[in-house]
Parts: structure tokens; C-alpha cells; sequence
């Protein structure tokens, strides 16, 4: 048996102006071929996909490397990094021969600059070079935009049960225990499925604490049972300007009976009963938010900056936080943040440590959402920053930021990075020696994500409110491609108002 394995993963926030590059993908690991389980099997999906496979009675025989392209969210990609992705998925395949099955590691919410979906693209060009007898299965992120273009092109999909994202392995895993099923009993998957017109912000999105909770356990019980190979609500990636955008509720069986269909309704009525709650987020202007959180009186206090979150695909260059950490007059135990500026890290490099740095920080990647805040400090450390994460998002997962700066300018520490990565970890800050466990106030530039590994040791967590390419304010996104009406852009008192959400089975 031969099973053909790839990747092609990153979360598009179409509302950041600055489009992924080639490049960007050859900073998070592009490999072909073996190369991809030799350098990331340990990773992720991927690593989950190889531990599942060789739990099955009779382990495939041969494992074929595809493609493996990962990029930290960011902008869409640009068109000619599209095409060239594509490309090397078409000629792996050609050099891979005939192949008894797919499995590909997604996000299903990755768009290009000319393409709204191009997971979906990518199962279609696969289905059309394996023919429709190969199972094709795929993983996605809980917040994939899926489109029935996903679903009419892969046999099985498989998404993560878990916001903070800590089951990226097990969904692997759960993956190719549908695959076995479909080659080894001779399951032919039925797919039960309906789209709600609704999105929310993420900060709720919480399914150990927050109101989806009760949803992702039901999920759960329901893949415990024989005939179920995946149960899935993707709760969409909301700064994702693309057609058919909103959550959907999703059920794979090996039979097509009324009482799957039951339960996707009963699903999508809990899910669209949450949506106001999910919307009602606590959340503080700058100033308010840093005077609040000196006014605790225990540290560490976090501070979730949601809107310019990287982990959502923002810059990761707004100065509003940073200007008020600045002006405070006394931050008992300091404050850390960080800022996504190559500009700033040059400049640190030319005066060297301990030197003295006198220039404008941030602003530069979206000066519409903050201009750019003068720094006046002392050069501490320069070096790389790369680390292994673990935890919100992958496991195993190797992280180069690129050239980093500490510049200490009074009670405040600033990380400067040249790239863009996970804002929701304390290992970002742990890299390069710093230590949030014992500071005053630290920055995490994540809605909801950070509280995987910051809740644990904080003494208090706020939410921010700042302008940027992931801000709740719907009102002042510019929506172009979506499909409406959609709520909460437009008032629906039902989901069957909308009359362009999909609904039924599918294969």
C-alpha cells in the first residue's frame, strides 16, 4: 500500500496588506519528498498522520513524501507563490506513480491574492491527478472557511476539536483511523453538512471554558461511535474576506440515515444560540487597559492585544500598547512586549549592545491602523530568535523570527523580530532570556490563544482594544467578496434567512 503524505498550510488575514511570499514559506520549511518526514515527523499533523499510521494492524508499506509548505499567518498569498506551490504539488505527484491514498495537512482558511480558497484548490487539483477511486483525507484548522469544493473533492476531513489549537497530533491521528476504515473495511464516507451565515470574534472561542465548550464535547461523543469517522464545527477565521464565508457543522459517516441529519441540525441550533454571547467580549482601550492592569497590584498581568494578533495574521507592528507602556511613569517588575519591525532590528544591530538606540518603532507594516512610536533606550541583547513550540497551535514546531533586538527604554523591555510568528507563547520571550513569569506586565499578541500557556502563572489576563487588521470592529473592515446577509455584519433572526448557506450530503 502505497499512501502519499503533504502539507500546505497558513492562516490568510486578508485584511493585512502585506502579501506571503516565497520567501516566507522557505523561512518555516519547505521540503519534498522524504525530506518531509525526516525534518518535520515529529511535527504537528504530519507527525500525527505518521503515529497513526503506524498504529493500524498492518502499517502501509510505503510512505510518499508530496510537498510540505507551512507559513505563520499573514497576508494572502501572492499569486505567483500560489502557482508555484501548486506546481510542486503537481510534479510530486507525477514522480510519486499510482497511490491506493492522499493525506494532506491543511488550514482551509488560506487564500491567495487571485484564489479565496485555496485548500479547496489544492484538493481539486489532486482529486484530478489521482482520479475519483483514491481516498483523498485532510486535516483543517477548527477555524477553516470549508466550502463544498473541500468536501466534493476529499473523501474525509478532519478538523481540530480543540481553541487553544493543543490537538494538532491527534487530529493527524484521527485522520488516517477514518483512512483505515475507508481502505481496510470498505467504508464509503457520507458527508452531512451545513453552513451557517455567522462568524464571531475569537476570543470566546475558548472549548475548554468558553460558550463552544459544550458543542466540542458532544463532537467527541460522537466520534466514539463505530459509524462516525469525523464530527467537525469549524468556527471560521472571521478576517477572511472570501465567498461563503461562516461556520459549518459537519458530520462523516459510513450510512446516510435521517438521524445524522437530526444531529447537524441540533448542532446548529446550539452554535447559532451562542453567536451573542461569543460577540460579548470585555475589552479596553489602551490607556484603560494598562492603567487597569497596574492597578491589580499582582503580576504577571497579561495583556491580550487581539487585534493585532500574528497568531490571527496581523503585522504584529502596532505601537498603541507600546506608546502607553511607555508613558507610564512606574511599571512595578517592567513590562515586556514585542514588535515585528527588520527597520528597528537594523538599526539595533548598527549601534550594538549597549549601545544607545534612539528611533521610530512599529508603524511601518500597517501605518493605517498605528505611526510609528521614537524609542529612546539601550541596546541589551541581540541574537537570533528561534525556538521549538509546542503547545497553541503544533507540537515540534521549529520558529525562526529571524534577527532579534531587546531594548530596554525605562520599566519597559521591547523583543524587536525581522519576521512574524507566534505572539501567543511565553517561549518567544523565554528565547532570548527574557522572563514574563516575574515581570509586571507582558504583551501577547493573541485574542484568546495565549491562555494555553499563560494561564498557568499569570495573575490576571486583560483584553485589549486597539485598532488593526484583526479587530473585532466589524463595522470598520472592509468586507468585499463575502456572501451576505451574514451575521453580525447583517441582522438575521434565523440562519434560513440566508438562503446561500449549503446544506445536505455530499459523495
Amino acid at each position: 500500500m502505497r499512501i502519499a503524505i503533504g502539507q500546505m498550510w497558513q492562516e490568510s488575514n486578508t485584511f493585512n496588506r502585506n502579501l506571503t511570499r516565497w520567501s516566507d514559506f522557505e523561512n518555516w520549511g519547505i521540503a519534498v519528498g522524504p525530506d518531509i518526514f525526516e525534518k518535520y515527523g515529529q511535527t504537528g499533523e504530519i507527525g500525527g498522520v505518521l503515529s497513526g499510521l503506524r498504529q493500524w494492524p498492518e502499517p502501509p508499506r510505503e510512505l510518499i513524501g508530496l510537498a510540505r509548505f507551512t507559513c505563520w499567518p499573514w497576508g494572502a498569498v501572492e499569486s505567483a507563490t500560489a502557482k508555484r506551490i501548486f506546481e510542486t504539488f503537481d510534479e510530486q505527484l507525477r514522480i510519486a506513480g499510482p497511490l491506493d491514498a492522499v493525506c494532506l495537512v491543511l488550514h482551509g482558511a488560506m487564500a491567495a491574492e487571485d484564489e479565496p480558497d485555496l485548500s479547496g484548490a489544492l484538493l481539486e487539483r489532486v482529486r484530478a491527478k489521482v482520479g475519483p477511486d483514491v481516498p483523498i483525507v485532510a486535516t483543517f484548522d477548527l477555524h477553516a472557511n470549508l466550502t463544498r469544493r473541500m468536501l466534493s473533492n476529499a473523501d474525509l476531513l478532519c478538523g481540530y476539536h480543540t481553541a487553544p489549537h493543543l490537538d494538532s497530533w491527534q487530529t493527524g491521528e484521527r485522520a488516517v483511523r477514518g483512512l483505515w476504515k475507508i481502505l481496510k473495511r470498505g467504508v464509503q464516507p457520507q458527508t452531512v453538512w451545513r453552513k451557517l451565515p455567522m462568524f464571531t470574534a475569537a476570543e470566546y472561542h475558548n472549548t475548554f471554558t468558553g460558550p463552544p465548550a459544550p458543542i466540542y464535547e458532544r463532537l467527541k461523543q460522537l466520534e466514539a461511535e463505530d459509524d462516525v469517522l469525523a464530527a467537525n464545527v469549524a468556527m471560521v477565521m472571521p478576517w477572511f474576506d472570501a465567498p461563503q464565508l461562516g461556520w459549518t457543522v459537519m458530520l462523516t459517516t459510513s450510512r446516510r440515515e435521517s438521524r445524522w441529519e437530526q444531529t447537524v441540525d441540533q448542532l446548529c441550533s446550539t452554535c447559532w444560540s451562542i453567536r451573542h454571547e461569543l460577540e460579548a467580549v470585555d475589552r479596553l482601550p489602551p490607556a484603560e487597559v494598562v492603567k487597569r492592569a497596574l492597578a491589580i497590584g499582582k503580576h504577571p498581568i497579561v495583556i491580550g492585544d487581539g487585534a493585532d494578533a500574528t497568531n490571527s495574521g496581523a503585522p504584529g507592528d502596532s505601537t498603541c500598547l507600546l506608546r502607553e507602556l511607555l508613558a507610564a511613569i512606574k511599571i512595578p517588575h517592567g513590562a515586556l512586549t514585542f514588535m515585528v519591525d527588520p527597520v528597528a532590528v537594523a538599526e539595533a544591530y548598527r549601534v550594538g549592545v549597549g549601545g544607545v538606540f534612539d528611533a521610530d518603532v512599529g508603524g511601518r507594516l500597517a501605518p493605517e491602523y498605528s505611526s510609528p512610536v521614537r524609542v529612546r533606550g539601550v541596546v541589551e541583547k541581540l541574537q537570533n530568535v528561534e525556538w521549538i513550540l509546542t503547545g497553541h497551535i503544533s507540537k515540534n514546531l521549529p520558529v525562526n523570527m529571524g534577527r532579534g533586538a531587546i531594548v530596554r527604554s525605562g520599566d519597559v523591555q521591547i523583543l524587536l523580530v525581522e519576521r512574524g510568528g507566534p505572539g501567543s507563547s511565553p517561549r518567544l520571550y523565554e528565547s532570548v532570556g527574557l522572563d514574563p513569569r516575574t515581570c509586571g506586565i507582558v504583551v501577547a499578541k493573541s485574542p484568546s490563544g495565549f491562555r494555553a500557556d499563560y494561564d498557568p502563572f499569570v495573575a490576571g489576563s486583560l483584553l485589549a482594544d486597539c485598532p488593526g487588521c484583526a479587530s473585532p470592529h466589524w463595522n470598520e473592515m472592509r468586507f468585499d467578496k463575502i456572501t451576505r446577509p451574514l451575521w453580525p455584519l447583517n441582522s438575521l433572526a434565523t440562519p434560513n434567512e440566508a438562503n446561500w448557506c449549503e446544506s445536505g450530503w455530499v459523495n
